[in-house]
């Protein structure tokens, strides 16, 4: 029970993260809804026979206690499932409403683990063997050393960045979380290729020469758009030196009807 948001929990809490107020209330309420379901009756019933409270005198009332509170027992556990939602509802809310600050707080994490990833990257690419590592310098065997811990430190930090862009629905496209920009529209190309391909992500950017960040939604969108903008306006610009060349060709169609327009005025 309350299983989604103990994991969750421990996705942020295992990178550093320090939950919004309203996720740790909502951990706290699933802590003693889930302990109110444990019942000790019958042991304590048990064990006052055994040291000796439980009397001819007051077995009667310690009898009908147990068995009142056995009976309950039977149900707490369904109506303490009935809570599961609101207490989940009430949790993601809590992660959704402070993604950006819990982002900020990941990036210190992400920007140490970046740092390797993004030497060995510069060094050599991300299927090299160790004597082509070694052959590149001290740089890049103390990246190849440090490269699993980093690589693993990122995939965590991936799983938290998925979770906020599924309670915000957000639908841009993942990998524009995790470079910086600003890029031009083949670059947005390039990174998504890459994300959707073999191999370690990061580290392929990296050897591409892109620079890691960890971006907040609208941060990311923020670079498609400009490189979006960036698009439209070199199409423009290409299309108008278009039409520019075909009009100054006089064999073109502007070119001879404009001929043909100057001729009948005389």
């Amino acid at each position: 029970m309350f299983y989604s948001i103990r994991s969750t929990a421990r996705t942020f809490t295992n990178l550093g993260v320090e939950l919004p107020a309203a996720c740790t209330q909502a951990l706290e309420l699933a802590d003693a809804i889930t302990e109110a379901t444990t019942t000790t009756a019958a042991a304590d019933l048990n064990q006052g026979i055994t040291d000796g409270t439980v009397t001819p005198a007051n077995v009667v009332k310690k009898l009908r206690e147990a068995a009142q509170a056995m009976l309950i027992a039977e149900r707490l556990p369904q109506a303490a499932q009935a809570t599961e939602s609101a207490l989940t509802l009430a949790f993601n809310a809590g992660i959704r409403d402070n993604a950006d600050n819990i982002i900020e707080q990941l990036r210190e994490p992400f920007n140490a683990a970046a740092a390797t990833i993004t030497t060995a990257g510069r060094h050599f690419h991300p299927e090299a063997n160790a004597a082509t590592v070694l052959a590149a310098g001290v740089e890049a065997a103390t990246a190849w050393q440090d490269l699993t811990e980093a690589r693993n430190t990122l995939a965590q930090i991936r799983n938290a960045r998925t979770i906020l862009a599924d309670l915000e629905r957000d639908h841009t496209n993942p990998a524009l979380f995790y470079v910086a920009g600003p890029l031009s529209t083949q670059d947005v190309w390039n990174v998504q290729s890459n994300w959707g391909g073999a191999g370690d992500f990061f580290h392929q950017v990296t050897h591409e020469g892109y620079s890691l960040s960890l971006n907040t939604s609208e941060e990311a969108q923020a670079i498609e758009r400009a490189a979006l903008s960036a698009a439209e306006r070199e199409a423009a610009n290409t299309a108008a030196a278009a039409r520019r060349k075909n009009e100054a060709d006089p064999h073109s169609e502007p070119a001879i009807r404009k001929a043909m327009i100057d001729a009948a005025r005389g």
